[in-house]
């Protein structure tokens, strides 16, 4: 390797390759996608691909339908490429690799665009040292927007630097991308924005960065103006509901938590890794002697990120741990510095000075980095993810081998225009990802003999063709009479009963539901009330 790099621009891109090779093992370890959400993502996606663009997902509580609630450039990637005939499943499966190598590209560029190829080289590694490499393989609308914000804070970076409006009118650009992508991701850009405008007013009394700001947010002006003269023209009801009622309730998209979940600072230092916080440290000290602008820039970047993550200091929800992955762009940058600072100051020591064990220094952090991501990527546990609740946990991906017969059942029996209620919502989810099958919420309600709140009107009503049971969801220790709780989790409750519902089911399953299914895990009921009988 020839580190004096100075015909050897493409080296750039070895962080990247080595990404990809890191993201492919478990790619090619296991056949389903990494990870929970790509469930519903992926059914958004088909939602998109069958009914166009729409606000509304009919196959989740159904039949009034749920909004989606998410930005959908990220479902439109999933359905344009699905188009060419590829299971929606396998296309986010596909994707893992792209988009791990894309950040980490997305970052090496950046970062040697700010302090030289050394320091992109470090940061594009230090990156793979990370356990949040375990994250970034994750087929995910976040993953596809941190592609953009490292570009898009150096752009808006040279705008300031040269003067130039235009770029910082691009930086703007690459916004909209994220905002069609991710709120987070969006949040987490605005703010990195934000304190770099501050930095400029305060410390560099720069005050025409104004001028730079509000190029930046142009476009996103521009679109907004637009957008609410088309409402007032064309959908004139719509507007006004929008003005009365909020952005959530037309869209769904959320813009604040309902809770908070922050971390301990060895939570914080043992996600970030190691080797990033030892080489950012290092970096640190050298960009606070130079106290160059884009130093101060990377700086101002790390704090907003670390307030960010810490906001319920300040009375705001956040989920700490969704923002190291932003918190680690930046600090990786300034350990490539770190990494960079420690190459070029070998050359003073006359031990040390020559190419060769420069190189080997070099060679042992990136073989380090890649060793630490290859140990994250192949521990089990990356594939497996669970929901707590006061009983335990419940695996809910990858799905089980129950769940995968569950659904070509439901593929080859099952009545679409019929939805389903279930005690594991988390099964639903992929039972409607899978097949179409559209999912009510009201398994409580529906499930058991004799419950006192029954309406048989309103099946009919709700179309509801099947009830399904996980026969897993029972009490740890099983209490004296039969009955049901809905217990709260992650995303959904979930419904246990109080006793082994396959040696009680003929007390649990209503008159007006047949057996019709049966595997190790579930059991199916195909409901029969007049016209539902076929």
């Amino acid at each position: 390797m020839n580190i004096t790099l100075k015909n050897k621009k493409y080296l750039i891109v070895l962080p990247a390759i080595a990404a990809l090779l890191i993201a492919l093992i478990p790619t090619l370890k296991y056949q389903w996608p990494l990870g929970f959400d790509i469930i519903y993502h992926v059914l958004y996606a088909q939602i998109y691909a069958h009914n166009g663009f729409t606000l509304v997902n009919p196959l989740l509580n159904a039949p009034i339908g749920q909004k989606i609630g998410y930005p959908p450039l990220f479902h439109f990637l999933i359905a344009g490429i699905g188009t060419l005939g590829i299971d929606f499943f396998q296309v986010a499966r596909l994707l893992q690799p792209i988009l791990t190598m894309s950040i980490v590209l997305s970052v090496s560029y950046v970062a040697c665009k700010f302090n030289g190829k050394i320091t992109g080289l470090g940061a594009g590694f230090l990156m793979l040292s990370s356990l949040l490499v375990g994250r970034m393989i994750l087929p995910l609308p976040e993953n596809l927007a941190l592609i953009f914000i490292p570009l898009t804070v150096y752009l808006y970076y040279q705008s300031i630097k040269n003067k130039n409006l235009k770029t910082a009118f691009l930086s703007g650009i690459l916004l909209i991308l994220v905002i069609l992508t991710h709120q987070a991701a969006t949040l987490c850009l605005v703010l990195a924005i934000i304190s770099i405008t501050i930095m400029e007013l305060v410390i560099y009394r720069n005050f025409k960065v104004l001028r730079n700001f509000l190029s930046f947010f142009m476009m996103l002006i521009v679109i907004s103006i637009a957008g609410l003269i088309s409402l007032q023209i064309f959908a004139p009801q719509l507007l006004q509901t929008l003005w009365q009622q909020g952005i959530t309730t037309i869209t769904g998209l959320s813009t604040s938590l309902p809770s908070n979940r922050p971390l301990g600072i060895l939570s914080y230092l043992g996600n970030i890794g190691v080797l990033v916080l030892i080489f950012s440290i290092i970096g640190a000290l050298a960009a606070a002697k130079r106290h160059h602008r884009k130093d101060n820039l990377i700086f101002v970047w790390i704090i907003s990120m670390i307030l960010l993550s810490n906001a319920y200091w300040f009375g705001v929800n956040v989920i700490s741990y969704r923002v190291l992955i932003y918190l680690l762009i930046p600090l990786s940058i300034l350990g490539g510095c770190g990494i960079s600072f420690i190459y070029y100051k070998l050359k003073e020591y006359r031990r040390f000075s020559s190419k060769k064990v420069r190189t080997i220094f070099l060679v042992a952090i990136f073989a380090l980095s890649m060793l630490s991501g290859v140990l994250t990527v192949n521990d089990p546990d990356i594939a497996i993810f669970s929901t707590k609740n006061e009983f335990g946990t419940v695996q809910i991906a990858p799905p089980s081998d129950s769940e995968v017969d569950l659904a070509n059942w439901f593929q080859k029996n099952g009545n679409k225009s019929r939805s389903i209620v279930i005690s594991n919502q988390f099964t639903g989810m992929f039972l409607a990802s899978r097949t179409g099958m559209p999912m009510n919420y009201g398994f409580e309600v529906n499930s058991i003999k004799n419950y006192p709140y029954l309406d048989l009107s309103k099946i009919k009503d709700h179309k509801i063709g099947y009830i399904v049971y996980d026969k897993n969801l029972v009490f740890p220790e099983e209490d004296n009479y039969m009955y049901i709780k809905s217990v709260p989790s992650e995303f959904y409750p979930l419904y246990y009963f109080s006793q082994n519902i396959t040696n009680y089911f003929d007390e649990i399953k209503p008159d007006y539901a047949t057996k019709v299914y049966e595997n190790k895990d579930f059991i199916v009921c195909k409901i029969e009330i007049g016209y539902l009988n076929y």
